[in-house]
């Protein structure tokens, strides 16, 4: 029987076939852009059309693929430099984009003013000049059939950032009373789930019971509960009451899936946790738990932190109920079903939550709404999102001390970023009380009188003559506590100080900045200089020679040089030193 389909002609036509007008030409670099609400519209500038299309297209080449934010940041730097072509004309075509033209744009950066009167912030300055650079080296790099070589400044704006304000960071108290906080919210919400599915498995069939309701909402309406102007609709006035009773949709939503209030401490708990920015963590991925190779009781919590274009990991117990991969586990299944019905955009996002009329993601715009609430409800006080994160480590570098395993806990790239962090009044603090124990500790070492050695000790330490009384005064005039120690090395308890002759060379020597103290360290330095006059080279080379280039580079120059002219004048006074052979 033949087939009445008709057979498909697949001859390909070897004709060229125009393009379309609105395809021939390719989209301009400087068309108008939408990113978050804001438009970005580089045809709006009024720059040269050359100059507006080369920073337009360095614009998007180069941060097109980064976060919004950062976006929307570089754009308001671009404006600021439109209003700096415009104000002084200095930008008339690419070939103005010169180190002449940065200069007159820095000047301009120092004259501009807030709106009571003060200049600008150098940090504010100068993210602005940086923004306008990276798109200028950009264009250097892949575009320089259009701008040559520019000589920029190094450090334009000395001191940036050494006026912004000290890190607002939070007690450890306070920190550990938000984290309870929010374990207790986790704890009860997991109660309440168990509760709600135990009553759905036992009361599922009895019209009105709270387990009925949950079933029908599941049979009826895909686990989500009906708005108010559906549950009035023919038909649902059984269900309606059953809503009313058991407190309205704000109270038998968390039951199958999470709101937005619900979601705040898992996300608190999350932040705290990792020490992470809040943005990241609140943009976190539903992938986002990875085993760790050979640690089955470990798992890795991974996100990407895009202003620093890489991934940030850090490594918890997987079955601990309040650490993350608990809580990732917990949210995965208790927002599933919402999934379905977010923006395709945010459908692999973890923090899914049903607002009041649509399904949105989590963002730190709606963390901050709920804060307030939090605090409230628990007695807390008022904190931000950014001082969790300082103060997390701040807390981690005073309990461990090791700045390197403070670096790891914030997934810093460079030691330099962390030690801003943790350089705050509170550790400075701590620091100086714990260099001045130390330094208590080893002067009451000094000081202590000397240990009786015990009899095998002694018996083991081989005769050496006794050590004639009175007081122990090496040949440059400083006095030792024990010269047979065997503190230098190379020496053994029992034997002469090798360092005898020069005390100052003893790398447990003490040195107080008292006058008479450096009128002895300059008479030993004229001593020796005038003693390689008179003794052999190589002798005055392998014995003295080392101890006067420790004077000269190492412990003099840690003097002011007020202080070795003060202890100039007592020279005359210090008896004669012996004559070195």
């Amino acid at each position: 029987m033949r087939s009445p389909r008709q057979s498909i002609r697949r001859v390909l036509s070897h004709e060229a076939v125009a393009a379309p007008a609105h395809d021939a030409q390719p989209a301009r670099f400087d068309a108008p852009r939408v990113v978050r609400k804001t438009v970005v519209d580089f045809s709006s500038l009024c720059l040269p059309e050359d100059v507006r299309l080369a920073l337009a297209q360095a614009f998007w080449s180069h941060l097109g693929a980064r976060s919004p934010r950062s976006i929307k940041t570089c754009w308001t730097s671009v404006l600021t430099f439109n209003r700096f072509a415009a104000e002084s004309g200095a930008v008339a075509s690419l070939a103005d984009l010169d180190r002449r033209m940065l200069v007159r744009y820095i000047e301009w950066l120092n004259a501009q003013q807030r709106s009571d009167g003060r200049p600008w912030a150098i940090s504010t300055r100068g993210g602005v000049y940086s923004a306008l650079r990276r798109l200028l080296r950009w264009l250097e790099r892949c575009r320089p059939d259009l701008v040559g070589r520019i000589d920029h400044s190094f450090t334009p704006f000395p001191g940036r950032g050494g006026d912004s304000s000290t890190r607002a960071t939070l007690p450890e108290r306070e920190l550990r009373a938000i984290l309870r906080a929010c374990e207790a919210d986790i704890a009860a919400m997991r109660e309440a789930r168990a509760s709600a599915a135990a009553q759905r498995a036992a009361d599922g069939d009895k019209p009105g019971s709270l387990g009925w309701l949950l079933a029908e909402v599941d049979r009826r309406f895909g686990g989500i509960v009906p708005s108010g102007l559906e549950l009035q609709r023919r038909g649902n006035h059984p269900l309606q009451m059953a809503v009313r009773r058991w407190g309205g949709a704000k109270l038998i939503e968390p039951f199958v899936y999470p709101r937005a209030v619900s979601l705040l401490p898992y996300y608190l708990a999350i932040l705290i946790h990792t020490a992470g920015n809040p943005e990241p963590i609140a943009e976190l991925g539903r992938e986002c738990l990875q085993d760790v190779p050979l640690l089955e009781n470990r798992q890795a919590l991974v996100w990407f932190k895009a202003r620093a274009g890489r991934l940030q990991r850090r490594t918890f117990e997987r079955d601990a109920p309040f650490e993350p991969p608990a809580l990732v586990r917990d949210i995965l299944a208790w927002n599933e079903r919402l999934r379905p019905l977010a923006p395709p955009a945010q459908r692999d996002r973890l923090f899914i939550f049903k607002g009041l009329r649509t399904v949105n993601a989590m963002s730190t715009v709606t963390v901050h709404h709920l804060i307030a609430q939090f605090c409230e409800r628990h007695g807390l006080a008022a904190f931000s999102l950014a001082s969790i994160r300082p103060s997390v480590l701040c807390s981690f570098y005073r309990a461990s001390g090791d700045l390197l395993r403070t670096r790891a806990v914030a997934n810093h790239a460079n030691i330099a970023t962390t030690v801003r962090y943790v350089e705050v009044p509170v550790v400075r603090r701590h620091n100086h009380a714990r260099i001045a124990a130390l330094q208590e500790a080893f002067i009451e070492h000094l000081t202590a009188a000397p240990t009786t050695p015990t009899p095998q000790s002694a018996a083991a330490a081989p005769p050496s003559a006794p050590l004639p009384s009175g007081e122990l005064v090496s040949m440059f005039g400083f006095d030792c506590k024990d010269p047979l120690a065997g503190t230098a090395p190379g020496t053994r308890r029992g034997e002469l100080c090798t360092n005898f002759m020069g005390c100052f060379t003893c790398p447990n020597a003490v040195i107080a900045p008292e006058p008479l103290t450096m009128a002895r360290l300059l008479q030993a330095r004229d001593h020796l200089r005038a003693a390689a006059a008179t003794l052999h080279p190589a002798r005055w080379q392998a014995l003295y020679a080392p101890q006067l280039r420790i004077l000269e580079e190492d412990i003099l120059p840690r003097f002011a040089a007020r202080e070795l002219a003060a202890a100039e004048s007592l020279l005359p006074q210090l008896p004669p030193l012996p004559d070195l052979r």
